[in-house]
């Protein structure tokens, strides 16, 4: 039961600061945390701790909790390793890859169309965000690189909050969307060198969008 708790205090409490629930700069502390949600201060205090070790959280001895604002130059780093990460399994990935799989990529892609036209709360932009990188986790599943899966899962605070910020506007889930459905071609059709810099491109896209959501959201950020 503790176990329990203590786990779903810590996936509720990331859930709220990656939707923007709470917002990056926003003062928390177990009491806060325990009342927010109806726990005691065990479970609150176990959530906010291994938030810290995932960069969302910043803890300051003797004084202060507060959530993490958006690092740009801690983003791209995470940004690099998930982008080599991925390309660096294509090959594999063509190998290994199956009709079974490319349904689903296609069945999650399907769900992220449905949530796009839904309307837009911190719950669906949660799903889609959730829909995204189930998408993606194929790909390392496939490969079976289930460590690097489990790396990218816990690794990627400061760069996951960017896909939610640019995943919250309607011209940028659009983009995605389509961009996966050009990779499920690409993979019934063999096409290792289309698909390769049909990837690439996907990937990419998200460091031409710090400038302007830097501007749209300045108070997120600290560098």
């Amino acid at each position: 039961m503790d176990t329990f708790l203590n786990h779903s205090t810590y996936e509720q409490l990331k859930k709220d600061i990656m939707t923007f629930e709470l917002l990056p700069g926003d003062t928390v502390s177990a009491a806060k945390v325990a009342k927010r949600y109806n726990v005691s201060r065990t479970p609150a205090r176990e959530a906010l701790v291994r938030l810290e070790t995932e960069g969302l959280v910043d803890i300051i001895p003797q004084s202060k909790s507060v959530i993490s604002k958006i690092s740009i130059s801690v983003a791209k780093e995470e940004w690099f390793i998930r982008r080599t990460l991925e390309l660096g399994m294509t090959d594999t990935l063509f190998l290994k890859i199956t009709k079974k799989e490319i349904d689903r990529m296609r069945k999650l892609n399907n769900e992220m169309t449905k949530l796009s036209k839904e309307k837009s709360t911190h719950e669906n932009s949660y799903k889609y965000l959730m829909a995204d990188n189930e998408f993606h986790s194929v790909i390392y599943e496939v490969c079976g690189q289930l460590l690097a899966k489990s790396v990218i899962a816990s690794n990627m605070a400061h760069y996951s909050r960017l896909r939610f910020l640019t995943e919250s506007e309607d011209a940028y889930k659009e983009r995605t969307i389509s961009g996966h459905g050009e990779l499920i071609k690409l993979l019934e059709a063999k096409d290792i060198d289309g698909y390769t810099n049909a990837l690439s491109k996907h990937l990419d896209y998200i460091i031409g969008d710090i400038n302007e959501l830097k501007e749209k959201h300045p108070g997120l950020f600290k560098d």
